[in-house]
């Protein structure tokens, strides 16, 4: 979770949430709130060698 966040978290902000079921912002966060870089790049390089493996097949 960001700095930003956390703080927003930590000053009491809470986000009215609606949608056609009951989620949480926790749940929002996880699809949000991106991963550490390295990580990141790690997933992303995965994506291309998948690609790679995809077009020569």
């Amino acid at each position: 979770m960001s700095d930003e966040v956390k703080n927003l978290l930590a000053s009491g902000y809470a986000p009215t949430l609606m949608g056609p079921k009951p989620f949480s912002f926790d749940d929002v966060l996880l699809a949000v709130d991106p991963a550490p870089d390295a990580e990141t790049e790690r997933f992303v390089a995965e994506i291309y060698r998948d690609r790679g493996r995809v077009a020569v097949v």
